[in-house]
C-alpha cells in the first residue's frame, strides 16, 4: 500500500507555536509596552523637575537670601532672639563613625587586582555578544557586558560573580538545538520577561508615589479644570519675595535709625 504524496502547500504551511511560546510572546510584548509607559513617565517627570529648577529654583534662592539678610537684621534690632549655639559644632561620636567608616571601605577593597582579573575574565568567555544566536541576545549580552566592565572598573568582585551568576541562569545560556534545550530557553526567557515585568510595576509605584509625580498630577488636574498651578506657583514665591522685600527696607531703617542714635 503506497503512502499518499504530501502536497506542496501542506509541507511549506507554518508550524504553529506552542501555547508556552504564544504565551512568551504575550508577555515580551507586554514587557515593550510596560517599557514605552515607563520611559514616558520617565520623561514627564524630568521634564518637570527641569522645569520647577529653571523657573521657580532661582526665585527660592532669592527668598532665601533675603530672609537670611532679614533674620540678621532683626536680631540686631532685638527684634527676633538670637539662635542658640551648638556645643562645638562637632560631635566626637560622629568624628568615630567616619572613621569606622573609612576602614570599612578599606576593607571593602575586597579582591585582590589578580582574583579580580580570574573573575573579570570568566565573563567574556560566556557573555561576549558574538557567541549570541539572534539580535535579542546579542542585546542583552551588550548590556551585561556594560554591567561587567563599570564592577571590573570599581573593583566589584561580587557583583561580578552575581552577573555570571545570573547569566548562568539565564535563557540566553542554554545550548543546544533540540527540544529540550529549546523548551529549557523558552521556560527561563518567561521568568525573566515576568521578573521584569514585576521590576518595572515596582518601578510605576516608587515613580508615582514621588513628591514631583505628584506635583504633575496637581498640576495635570489643574490643567483640566482650566488654571495653571504652575503659574500660581510662580506667582506666589514672587509675591513672597515682594513681602519679603517690603519688610527688609522696613528693618533695615529701622536699624538704621538705631545706629544713629
Amino acid at each position: 500500500m503506497s503512502t499518499p504524496p504530501i502536497s506542496v502547500s501542506a509541507a511549506l504551511e507554518p508550524v504553529l507555536p506552542s501555547a508556552d511560546a504564544a504565551e512568551l510572546a504575550r508577555l515580551e510584548a507586554q514587557l515593550r509596552e510596560r517599557e514605552n509607559e515607563l520611559n514616558t513617565l520617565k520623561l514627564d517627570l524630568q521634564d518637570l523637575q527641569s522645569r520647577h529648577l529653571t523657573e521657580i529654583g532661582p526665585l527660592y534662592r532669592d527668598l532665601a537670601e533675603i530672609e537670611d539678610e532679614l533674620i540678621d537684621l532683626e536680631i540686631r534690632a532685638g527684634l527676633r532672639p538670637p539662635p542658640e549655639d551648638d556645643a562645638d559644632g562637632v560631635d566626637e561620636g560622629d568624628s568615630a563613625d567616619t572613621a569606622q567608616d573609612a576602614a570599612a571601605c578599606d576593607d571593602r577593597g575586597g579582591a585582590s587586582a589578580d582574583a579580580l582579573k580570574r573573575v573579570f575574565r570568566d565573563v567574556p568567555k560566556n557573555i561576549h555578544p558574538d557567541l549570541a544566536m539572534n539580535d535579542a541576545a546579542r542585546l542583552r549580552r551588550h548590556s551585561l557586558m556594560a554591567e561587567a566592565n563599570r564592577a571590573y572598573a570599581e573593583r566589584d568582585a561580587d557583583r561580578l560573580l552575581l552577573i555570571l551568576h545570573r547569566w548562568q541562569r539565564s535563557s540566553d545560556a542554554v545550548v543546544g538545538d533540540d527540544d529540550e534545550s529549546r523548551e529549557l530557553r523558552l521556560r527561563r526567557r518567561r521568568a525573566e520577561v515576568e521578573e521584569q515585568l514585576a521590576a518595572i510595576d515596582a518601578e510605576f509605584i516608587e515613580l508615582r508615589n514621588s513628591a514631583i509625580a505628584r506635583l504633575k498630577d496637581k498640576i495635570d488636574d489643574t490643567r483640566r479644570k482650566g488654571w495653571d498651578l504652575f503659574a500660581e506657583m510662580v506667582a506666589q514665591v514672587r509675591s513672597d519675595i515682594a513681602r519679603a522685600r517690603a519688610r527688609l527696607v522696613a528693618v533695615r531703617q529701622m536699624v538704621g535709625v538705631r545706629t544713629e542714635r
